[in-house]
């Protein structure tokens, strides 16, 4: 590895990461290679069925999928670390390192408290020690119940690239209309899924977009069923209704107690065995979400992890999609403050972290570029710089353009701006927190000062400092999309 990559790969700065979707991905690793800036590549092994065993023969084999050039000569009979060794000795390095796995899944047994969820928390202890095994240090899940991360669509930018979008009405006209949980729009008031006035808009969404167009309702219900991409096959509507009902009655309190019960026979064992387990942010974080509990939707739900040794997946995409997270900032440090006062160290509360910004109106929202976002990405970027955070962020969700390659929310071109945008911020940030200590170094090497003008002059530069920032970074915005002609786009059609 050349001396300029294991730079890029130093702990002692803020590293990029792809997600990989594994051989049958269609951006292979060549192509992240080839983006500039990216060490580190986020991989699960999504071909093993949820709640089964990942083998060490496995793990070793997709280690050496992302982390070494394919050798001809390496022998076919070897296996597991035998395999991996060879490498080691034999092989050429890629560059790349995989090092956070996205995700071991928290099977639907281990969320609703079947009796399978102690074989399944078995399976996954093991995976856990496998994974140490090979270095593989950080381990992602998250307690969504039955759907994962949830889009109802794609939408076109300003610029022709697409974007996945969240549109509430359409999604609420999917569950009232299409997976029909209830027999009529009064049970779904009853059970607190939706307002009068968003069944109305739902009811307005179905009768102009979707009730006599078949072809429509298949795309909505492929967005919302498709599950988590790569890790599991799509739903159709009866296994919908069917995984529901598993948590039917269940409260947030229950499952709360279902979380506990998982961590606390899994936590011990990834410490012991050198991994850090953290958790994704409910996507988008709303709960009730299809008439389930959601828990990981708040600072408050990710104090109740880290009370139980769990890490946070902190993904402010998800999160700002509520109005209550929009001062993302300030929810950072929320946790932050906790997690410390807990005496966790700020890896340890953020192993890994998803950065991508929204466009919002209420609940509704699509995933933008990067770079249209600088102000909002810049003021999060400096608040982990100044929380000392060094770990491996991926810019999550990306728009697709025409010159790119990948499935929606994963083009290696969109992906690649904003990582090569955001680590361009962290090196700024960093180097602005340097001068900082540089001028206050400064001033207390001033001659000739009195006791007391030195102290004055110290905290006049830090006001100075802060106000600065303030001024440029005083609060994430959330623009709306607008088409060409600056109009807004209303982000209830499409």
């Amino acid at each position: 590895m050349s001396e300029i990559a294991h730079f890029n790969c130093s702990n002692d700065r803020v590293r990029a990461g792809l997600r990989w979707f594994g051989p049958e991905d269609p951006v292979t690793i060549q192509h992240i290679r080839q983006t500039p800036g990216i060490t580190h590549v986020i991989s699960a092994l999504h071909h093993i069925p949820a709640g089964a065993i990942w083998t060490e023969e496995e793990i070793a084999q997709r280690k050496i999928e992302i982390e070494f050039i394919e050798h001809e000569q390496a022998p076919d009979h070897l296996r597991g670390m035998d395999r991996f060794e060879w490498y080691q000795q034999h092989g050429q390095l890629s560059g790349l390192i995989w090092d956070t796995a996205e995700s071991l899944i928290f099977t639907e047994e281990i969320k609703n408290g079947n009796p399978l969820r102690d074989e399944h928390i078995e399976h996954y202890n093991e995976s856990l020690r496998n994974l140490g095994r090979y270095g593989v240090i950080n381990v992602i899940g998250n307690f969504m119940l039955v759907a994962d991360w949830t889009r109802t669509g794609l939408t076109q930018l300003h610029d022709g690239s697409e974007s996945l979008q969240y549109v509430h009405a359409a999604f609420a006209a999917f569950d009232i209309y299409l997976l029909k949980r209830h027999k009529d729009e009064q049970g779904y008031l009853e059970d607190n899924s939706y307002t009068q006035h968003e069944i109305t808009a739902a009811r307005a969404y179905w009768q102009e977009h979707l009730s006599g167009h078949p072809d429509a309702c298949q795309r909505l219900t492929d967005m919302i069923t498709a599950g988590l991409p790569g890790a599991q096959a799509g739903f159709t509507l009866d296994d919908f209704r069917q995984a529901i009902s598993a948590y039917k009655g269940m409260s947030e309190s229950n499952l709360r107690d279902h979380i506990s019960y998982f961590l606390s026979k899994v936590v011990p064992v990834a410490k012991e065995a050198g991994v850090r387990l953290c958790c994704h942010s409910d996507d988008p974080a709303f709960t009730p979400f299809l008439g389930t509990p959601r828990t990981v939707g708040s600072a408050a739900g990710y104090k109740f992890l880290l009370d139980h040794g769990c890490g946070a997946n902190f993904c402010m995409g998800s999160l700002m999609a509520h109005e209550k997270n929009r001062d993302i900032t300030g929810v950072l440090r929320e946790i932050v403050e906790y997690g410390r006062s807990k005496q966790m160290s700020i890896d340890e509360i953020f192993p890994h972290i998803h950065m991508r910004p929204i466009e919002t109106e209420g609940k509704n929202f699509r995933e933008g570029h990067h770079a249209d976002h600088r102000r909002e990405l810049a003021k999060v970027v400096y608040t982990l710089v100044d929380l000392n955070w060094k770990g491996v962020f991926r810019p999550d969700h990306a728009p697709s353009s025409q010159h790119g390659l990948g499935r929606p929310g994963y083009d290696v071109i969109g992906r690649g701006y904003g990582a090569n945008l955001l680590l361009g911020l962290f090196e700024m940030a960093t180097m602005l927190k340097e001068s900082q200590h540089e001028t206050i170094e400064a001033l207390i090497q001033a001659g000739h000062l009195s006791e007391s003008e030195r102290e004055n002059a110290l905290n006049s530069a830090r006001r100075a400092v802060i106000d600065s920032i303030t001024q440029q970074l005083s609060v994430i915005t959330l623009p709306p999309a607008y088409d060409d002609q600056d109009e807004p786009i209303d982000l209830s059609i499409g």
